[in-house]
């Protein structure tokens, strides 16, 4: 930046000091306070900005408030609220990833470029030590975006209200409904309202300009269920008996998903069938154990009153899960089949259709063990209660998670294996594609029935947990009482630390004959620790070359074994 240019941002900073007061007079720079909430108290907390023109410098100020003088109509209104997400103090710089291939030429290296991008690239107000100023002629140049639309045919109706205040009837609802850690919409949207709201063009003249926070359906607490419940039962209540609901649904929380459950029982509905739609594309924001799709539940009046015993539901919502799993992983394959690398579901995705299977068995249900579920479905919450339906949840995924066979291991082999194997060999394929948060291990940990999960860990960081390799096991948990003990696993692990520290060949196939039992007399034990050591080679290609190395050895020299 030269002295001119110094020079030239004083002007401007004079102009909009003499401006400001009468140009938010006339609604062309917004002159709301900012009002507390999850998000917006970020501002407020970190940097001390009480309003909403304090998140603009002054050069954006005077762009967007002469921008906002001449939007006269509703197009120009649409397009300054797209470049309101690009012209901020919360905008980043954009970054580029190691060896991305530009047309025509060679790949970037990596690192920051000079393009200050969007405010909103997650569903937050990010403060930022660095942030980014675009110049005027790129926001400019974002006037010309061109709007494709197409024909609506048929009568609509736009109606702005909560849903528990509905009156007419119709045939077929789709919410998209908040839930958890829902994204605090009514917040953020003060963002773009504090600039919009005064004296629209005709198109919006009688639009209401407020947030309507007092409005939104938190996603916590007992109000959730609560006005969750009031919105769907009056949505039931103004559909006839063969309407349907559609419900978008992504959670990764089992006692979401419990809530959800009692939200659809107490609203008269049941869920018949479930969808799952992949919504989500790959990106550096999601990378780790991150949901790729949104369940679409497909819920209809409940009639009748069917009953039913907890033992029968566990069958039926075990056999339905299974069902679940192995359609979604079904799929997986066939994506390999067409030279797709990584997965089109992954594991919280499954776990995630697991949820959906049980509510569709536990929702045609109105009685249960002698319990009226619409009953049980309201009442209040206690703090730290593990509730009737808690449980059932948590079987759905505990049996969802036991369907998980990694890749590599045959269905009949895997289903002869101990918990602490499953665990074992489960968590290394969750490593080699980069998944190491401890929650992860926790779960699947509790799902095969483990009873210590702590032996098997090197590291146990919250986002940095591993498991121990070959050489960190050593001559550990080779003794009675150990979750692997006279495990074929444990034996081909012992043989990998040998080799990889260098031992005789012939030396360690005779510690494996002694530590794999019956390793003569039955020819699956050997089968088995070729496919584990074959497993083990290709999952710690990257993670643990070494180990990758002595792992593919061990796999040729059982296969050439000379037995008698």
């Amino acid at each position: 930046m030269t002295e001119e240019d110094l020079k030239r941002e004083l002007i401007v900073e004079d102009f909009i000091a003499e401006h400001i007061a009468d140009w938010q007079d006339k609604g062309w720079i917004p002159d709301l306070r900012i009002e507390e909430g999850d998000k917006t108290d970020e501002p407020i907390r970190t940097r001390g900005w009480t309003h909403w023109h304090h998140l603009f410098t002054p050069r954006h100020l005077l762009v967007m408030g002469l921008m906002r003088k001449y939007s006269t109509n509703g197009r120009s209104l649409l397009m300054m609220s797209r470049i309101l997400n690009y012209a901020s103090k919360l905008c980043i710089w954009s970054t580029s990833k190691a060896g991305v291939k530009k047309s025509g030429g060679g790949g970037r290296t990596g690192g920051g470029s000079d393009n200050p991008v969007n405010v909103f690239y997650n569903q937050a107000l990010n403060t930022l030590f660095n942030y980014g100023c675009r110049a005027s002629k790129p926001l400019l140049e974002m006037f010309d975006l061109q709007l494709i639309s197409s024909e609506c045919y048929g009568s609509s109706k736009v109606a702005s209200h909560s849903a528990s205040q509905l009156n007419e009837e119709n045939d077929i609802f789709i919410t998209d409904p908040p839930y958890g850690d829902a994204v605090k919409y009514e917040e953020i949207l003060e963002f773009f309202i504090a600039w919009l709201r005064k004296n629209p063009p005709p198109e919006f003249a009688e639009w209401v300009w407020d947030s309507r926070r007092s409005l939104a359906i938190k996603g916590e607490d007992e109000n959730f269920r609560r006005n969750m419940v009031a919105a769907y039962k009056r949505m039931t209540e103004c559909m006839p008996d063969n309407g349907m609901q559609v419900i978008m649904f992504t959670h990764q929380s089992g006692t979401i998903w419990a809530d959800m459950a009692n939200i659809v029982w107490a609203s008269g509905l049941q869920v018949t069938a479930a969808w799952y739609v992949v919504t989500e594309t790959d990106s550096a924001l999601r990378e780790g154990s991150h949901v790729k799709g949104t369940i679409l539940l497909i819920c209809r009046k409940r009639l009748g009153q069917h009953k039913t015993t907890r033992d029968d539901l566990a069958w039926e919502i075990q056999e339905e899960v299974e069902a679940q799993v192995r359609e979604l992983t079904g799929l997986n394959q066939l994506a390999k089949g067409d030279r797709r690398d990584e997965n089109v579901f992954e594991d919280a995705d499954i776990q995630m259709a697991g949820y959906a299977a049980s509510l569709r068995v536990l929702t045609r249900y109105a009685i249960i063990d002698g319990r009226d579920m619409t009953a049980e479905a309201i009442r209040p919450r206690v703090k730290g209660e593990i509730t009737f339906v808690d449980g059932l949840i948590a079987f759905a995924v505990d049996t969802a998670n036991q369907c998980l066979v990694p890749q590599g291991i045959p269905k009949p082999h895997w289903d002869k294996l101990s918990g602490g194997e499953r665990f074992y060999l489960k968590m290394i394929e969750m490593e080699s594609r980069g998944f190491k948060t401890l929650d992860n291990y926790q779960n699947f940990a509790k799902a095969f029935k483990v009873k210590d999960y702590k032996i098997f860990m090197a590291d146990q960081k919250a986002n940095k947990a591993r498991l121990k390799s070959a050489v960190e096991f050593g001559r550990a948990e080779m003794g009675e009482g150990s979750e692997l003990y006279q495990s074929v696993l444990r034996a081909v692990l012992y043989a990998i630390m040998e080799l990889a520290k260098n031992v005789d060949s012939d030396e360690v196939l005779a510690h494996l004959r002694l530590n794999i039992p019956n390793y003569y007399g039955d020819e699956t034990q050997r089968e088995l620790a070729v496919e584990l050591a074959d497993y083990l080679a290709k999952q710690l290609v990257t993670i643990r070359p070494e180990e990758h190395s002595a792992a593919r050895v061990l796999c040729e020299m059982i296969k050439n074994q000379r037995l008698g």
